[in-house]
């Protein structure tokens, strides 16, 4: 008996042993050991109540709640996507004459609206009464028509406009003033009449604006080549935009007001109103036989069509203006040069070999204002280039892609006049015909 109990007595004590164990071997402070899993249960079932929550709003948000959203005028409304916010709804269908359309403040029903050449109906402006205010832009214009364009902003008006023929442009008429029974603006070289436009029976005095792509260093354009707005995109897009840093580091696109008279053997040899063109490097004349041609025609102001077949690019002109000494480069000019080659640079031309131009500077927009960089540094150590000509495209710039598309050149060149309007007051005159040599 002694011995079962002594037994117990050490069971019990080996139980209490497993329960109680020292801390401290030394101390006689002890701890209680609990079962670890109590803890991880109560994790697992407030992740498990979360999901039965969670799941249960879905439930109800999805099948039970529905959100009730309201259109004026509108009898079918849906939300895209199963959506929530009201400010996404769409009208499905309108009561009576209205059109469903949406604007900033989302989907409304409006009154459609005829716009003349314009293949679809447009719909007002939300609210209004009548045609006559605010409408949404017409999407699309017939054939043979284009967008109007503010003649100050050079912005879209919405309207429809009618798109100068082939034989109306070589007519002398100025774009975007045609419609069809003829024009009412004529290019410079040309004057109106009750036809349209009648083309000058001799030299005359023209003006309009000329472009140049230079870098950050200034000069004046002096036997330099320039350009049309779009031959200077042209240029930019095939000799510039394709390098990273750019191509002689050009960074702007200069325009120039310039005044042109060339002498009357220039017209008496073609009926037109420009000279030869001449390419000029580092203000040298680098055509054979320039000598020859000042001596024949005066330093007359040449110009160049660029092939818009190949380059899809209309109404691309480079420009030749001789000044002084223009058969040595800069560094070389002397003034004996000077006094000898005298140009035709000066303040009134008036027709004589040596007074057939004048330039003066308008304004000039960045380059990196058109691609949409604001650093070209940090855009050229990324890796990036504007245009790649291997893939038609830009890396970290989209503004040059589709060299060879007619549609979005023509938007480019547009890009770059809206910029010189907003920036300074004044939209594009109308650029003569290159009817020189």
């Amino acid at each position: 008996h002694s011995e079962l109990l002594h037994l117990d007595h050490f069971k019990a004590m080996s139980v209490a042993a497993e329960i109680r164990v020292p801390l401290d071997p030394e101390s006689q402070q002890v701890r209680e050991v609990r079962p670890k899993c109590c803890t991880t249960c109560r994790v697992v079932a407030a992740l498990v109540l979360l999901v039965l929550v969670a799941a249960g709003a879905g439930v109800y948000f999805f099948f039970v709640h529905q959100v009730t959203c309201s259109i004026d005028d509108c009898e079918e409304i849906s939300l895209p996507n199963q959506g929530w916010n009201c400010a996404d709804a769409r009208c499905n269908r309108c009561s009576g004459n209205l059109t469903a359309a949406v604007d900033s403040k989302g989907g409304y029903c409006g009154l459609q609206c005829d716009v003349p050449h314009c293949t679809s109906h447009v719909v007002a402006a939300r609210g209004a009464q009548s045609c006559s205010s605010w409408r949404q832009p017409c999407p699309r214009c017939e054939e043979g028509w284009e967008f109007e364009l503010n003649p100050k902003t050079l912005e879209p008006t919405g309207n429809c406009s009618f798109t100068c023929t082939t034989e109306q442009r070589q007519a002398g008429c100025a774009p975007r003033t045609c419609h069809p029974n003829g024009c009412h603006a004529c290019v410079p070289g040309f004057t109106s009449s009750d036809s349209g436009c009648s083309k000058a029976s001799a030299a005359t005095s023209m003006s309009f604006f000329m472009y140049r792509a230079q870098s950050d260093t200034s000069y004046p354009p002096e036997n330099c080549d320039l350009a049309s707005a779009a031959g200077v995109m042209w240029y930019l897009h095939n000799e510039v935009v394709k390098l990273c840093p750019r191509h002689y580091n050009i960074s702007r696109v200069i325009r120039y007001n310039v005044t042109v008279f060339n002498p009357p053997s220039v017209y008496a040899m073609r009926q037109g109103q420009f000279g030869p063109f001449v390419a000029f490097d580092y203000g040298q004349c680098t055509v054979p036989d320039c000598p020859h041609l000042w001596e024949q025609y005066g330093y007359a102001v040449g110009c160049q069509k660029q092939d818009v077949t190949r380059w899809k690019y209309e109404d691309s002109f480079w420009y030749s203006l001789p000044g002084k000494c223009p058969s040595q480069k800069w560094s070389n000019k002397s003034s004996e040069c000077a006094a000898q080659e005298l140009g035709g640079n000066c303040s009134k031309p008036n027709g004589t070999q040596t007074c057939t131009w004048h330039a003066e500077q308008v304004g000039e927009v960045l380059v990196n204002d058109l691609s949409g960089i604001s650093d070209l540094a940090a855009f050229c150590a990324a890796g990036n280039v504007e245009y790649d000509e291997k893939t038609d495209k830009g890396r970290g710039c989209s503004f040059w892609d589709d060299k060879f598309n007619a549609s979005r050149n023509k938007e480019r060149v547009l890009a770059l006049e809206r910029h010189f309007a907003r920036r300074y007051g004044v939209s594009a005159m109308p650029e003569p015909l290159c009817d020189g040599f």
